[in-house]
């Protein structure tokens, strides 16, 4: 689901909610209305601090990005990773000429880790948020 439906969706619940409660206040009447009110602003308040400390705790991967350069060789991209990382190049590449340069577009915003309007000589490689190891060789 995108994150625009969920948004829409949320919305609606909202009103809903909110049309809910107010439909109730007017049935129940004003006293009824106010301690319930002020019930429901008390778990309202927990709620919303339990969350935004919740969030403010979790963990975030900094972004990796190339934009806009142009790269000889290649470009690789590792974070998250919960194994070893091993990156073995034999022999050194050659340098290649302007020429052989492609334009790149790679990787996604959700992922952290981003190339783009860049022009790269070699292969992108990105890895992210694996369980295992990672092992990366290049032949010459």
């Amino acid at each position: 689901m995108s994150g625009r439906t969920q948004k829409w969706i949320g919305i609606g619940a909202g009103v809903a909610i909110a049309g809910g409660l107010v439909c109730y206040f007017a049935a129940v009447g004003l006293d009824k209305a106010d301690k319930l009110a002020s019930v429901l602003g008390l778990l309202l308040s927990i709620a919303s601090f339990v969350m935004g400390w919740l969030g403010h705790t979790r963990e975030t991967t900094p972004g990796q990005s190339v934009q806009n350069a142009s790269v000889g060789g290649g470009i690789t991209q590792i974070s998250g990773t919960q194994g070893s990382v091993r990156i073995q190049r034999r022999g050194a590449p050659s340098a290649p000429s302007s020429t052989s340069l492609s334009p790149t577009v790679a990787g996604a915003p959700e992922s952290g880790q981003a190339v783009g309007g860049s022009f790269v000589g070699g292969h992108v490689e990105q890895v992210s948020d694996t369980g295992g190891d990672v092992h990366i060789e290049q032949e010459p």
